[in-house]
């Protein structure tokens, strides 16, 4: 018997998946545990948080008594910089004499570089804005008591105070600061054009340029409290600083790029920032996003002469800015393309595009979305449509690129009218006989498993787990009366196949963004990398959110939790159907569901490195990894939370200006 495994760094976290060679059940084994080797560190077991009744403990020296019983983990513990090195170890045995079978054990992957350079001239950098996770408990505990507010702690820039900021705005905040950074100590100069403007860091590394930071400042959310500039005091503050130019457009539009254009000490384009991230201090730590940088004279060129076309039109919308937008240069960078489009666009030119290579997918599309809008009534031709409606189409029959095959998986953060923003009062849209797929309808978060089954609409009691409202009892008014959990706007096209596609920037991917507002889309087609380490995000997120809800459906029913399996059969379900089909496709071995499933013979792992003689070495110290979206729940808490009853918490009055 030997075990495939294929592993994926996207500069935050290595996510692992496996599968036996021969596509059937080991027998006798009772999980997995996973051997994480960097050099000039102790070995390491990765492991599940549970044993096979409530009141198993860890023991420290044998982490791997907790194993993991499925085929696919996420370790949370490797840092950017080193090298890293895993074997997928099977437990057998029956619970009271567990054993490690490391002669089954994998061969270590070959090393990987924890990093967010995804290419020699591409990077891609994602913060952990997901506060809904049980890590985030134990930063908060750590700052002792009674527990500072959330808005104190993500603001703060000096410790201790700055723990949680530090983790929570991850590998983003630190390199955004690094390129504006190095930028300053060569002399050059930057161009931006913000929606958002707050964060105490970024505010000052841009303050540091003077006059040589040329800033489009827009005036962001509307609101009646500021007189329709959420950015008015920033904008007093850098008035006299730097070379602040005011786009303050009308309602109906939004002045919604977040980028940065890089200049060498001739004033020539060298680099860009792009991304999902405003620059405050939500967009950095309380919300997901992303942020990438391309080193590229020409595309840096084009978001410069984007610049100049915004300064250019002052408050407005002159027809001139939407026709020149609505072509797109397209750029070869490292083995792939970038298509640059900006919006407004005259005809939802950029929208065509991106439908053009949605509906050409082939084996899977995973995205995160938020406020794309509502769906299109029936009645309305297809190029009406939301980018998320035509993902959704891919997987109804009777629909043009129909494919019942296709692995969908997604995020969408949804503002609603009367729950996280204040009622327009307009007549709602015709509706559509597609309604239960539309997240506009629901809940604010929203996931997707296709377009198959129901999508699944979240409460706020998913969004941020029990036993962080337990002890940070105004997390709910703080977080979820934001509004704004999932920030990033991504899809991701077959990351594994022949033509991976990446799309990102500050677009929404809908009719508005395309057609009223200032936005940008950013198209890579070629860059596997930069797709793996996209969807690796994505699919944590999606897990995070999934196994949190999870949590709280069943959080009362006694019937739900048991524990580890104490048999080898908790692996049919892995080894057949849908299951396989997931695992297949983030193997890299795309098989539709439909399709016979034929052992991985195809993606067997050459390894690098042998295992010592005698087996791994024992673990020197515990794991510290973060545990994603369980089919079965895998938490030792859970079975005390249940005989609990759900908290009932205090309504709270949703935030009043829309945020994008």
């Amino acid at each position: 018997m030997t075990l495939d495994v294929k592993v994926y760094n996207n500069g935050d976290h290595a996510c692992l998946v496996w599968l036996p060679s021969d596509g059937k059940r080991i027998p006798q084994c009772r999980g997995f545990t996973i051997r994480r080797v960097i050099q000039g560190s102790p070995d390491v077991y990765l492991h599940g948080f549970v044993g096979f009744s409530d009141d198993d403990k860890l023991d420290p020296s044998a982490p791997w008594k907790h194993p993991v019983q499925r085929f696919m983990w996420w370790d949370f513990g490797v840092k950017p910089g080193q090298s890293v090195q895993y074997s997928v170890v099977p437990v057998m045995g029956d619970k009271n004499s567990l054993q490690l079978a490391n002669a089954d054990a994998s061969p270590l992957t070959a090393p990987i570089t924890i990093t967010g350079q995804m290419s020699q001239n591409i990077s891609a950098y994602f913060n952990k804005g997901i506060v809904a996770a049980q890590w985030v408990t134990r930063v908060l505990n750590s700052l002792g008591s009674p527990p500072p507010k959330m808005a104190d702690l993500i603001a703060a820039t000096q410790p201790p105070m700055n723990a949680l900021r530090n983790e929570l705005s991850g590998l983003l905040r630190p390199q955004i600061l690094s390129m504006l950074a190095d930028a300053k100590k060569n002399n050059g100069e930057i161009y931006a054009a913000l929606y958002e403007l707050n964060d105490p860091e970024l505010l000052a590394a841009l303050k540091s340029f003077g006059k040589k930071c040329h800033l489009i400042l827009a005036n962001g959310a509307f609101s009646k409290k500021n007189d329709n500039d959420e950015n008015k005091a920033v904008r007093a503050e850098l008035r006299s600083v730097v070379d602040l130019t005011n786009r303050i457009v009308k309602s109906g539009h939004f002045a919604h790029n977040k980028f940065v254009v890089v200049c060498d000490s001739a004033s020539r384009p060298q680099r860009v920032l792009s991304g999902s991230t405003n620059w405050t201090k939500t967009g950095l730590c309380t919300q997901a996003n992303n942020g990438i940088i391309v080193n590229d004279a020409k595309l840096a060129q084009d978001f410069l002469n984007e610049w100049n076309l915004l300064k250019k039109a002052k408050n407005d919308y002159p027809p001139k800015l939407a026709q020149t937008n609505s072509t797109a240069q397209t750029y070869n960078i490292d083995g792939g393309t970038v298509t640059q489009w900006f919006a407004p666009t005259d005809k939802g030119q950029d929208l065509a595009f991106a439908r053009n290579l949605i509906n050409a997918a082939k084996q899977g599309i995973l995205f995160l979305f938020f406020n794309p809008g509502a769906f299109a009534a029936d009645d309305k031709p297809a190029n009406k449509w939301t980018l998320l409606q035509n993902i959704l189409f891919r997987h109804h029959r009777g629909t043009p690129n129909f494919n019942p095959n296709l692995y969908i998986r997604g995020v969408v953060n949804q503002e609603i009218d009367g729950l996280t923003r204040e009622s327009t009062g307009k007549t709602p849209a015709k509706p559509s006989a597609n309604a239960a797929l539309d997240p506009s309808a629901a809940t604010p978060v929203t996931l997707f498993e296709g377009g198959k089954q129901p999508p699944q609409h979240l409460g706020y009691e998913s969004m941020v787990p029990k036993n962080i409202k337990d002890t940070f009892h105004d997390w709910a008014s703080e977080i979820l009366g934001q509004g704004v959990h999932i920030h990033s706007k991504v899809i991701v096209l077959d990351p594994f196949g022949e033509n991976p596609v990446v799309m990102t920037g500050s677009h929404n991917l809908g009719l508005k963004a395309s057609s009223k507002n200032d936005d940008n889309l950013m198209i890579i087609q070629g860059n596997k990398p930069l797709a793996a380490a996209y969807a690796a995000n994505i699919i944590a997120i999606y897990q995070s959110y999934r196994w949190n809800a999870y949590v709280e459906a069943h959080r009362q029913d006694p019937k739900v939790w048991h524990g580890l399996v104490n048999r080898d059969d908790w692996q049919d379900g892995y080894l057949t159907g849908d299951e396989l089909a997931e695992l297949t496709f983030w193997m890299g071995a795309y098989q539709p569901v439909s399709a016979t499933v034929t052992p991985l013979q195809q993606i067997k792992h050459v390894p690098e490195h042998t295992p010592p003689a005698g087996g791994a070495p024992a673990p020197t110290k515990k794991t510290k990894t973060r545990r994603y979206g369980a089919k079965k729940p895998r938490s030792a808490k859970i079975a005390a939370a249940r005989q609990k009853s759900v908290v009932k918490t205090k309504a709270f009055k949703p935030a009043a200006r829309k945020r994008r």
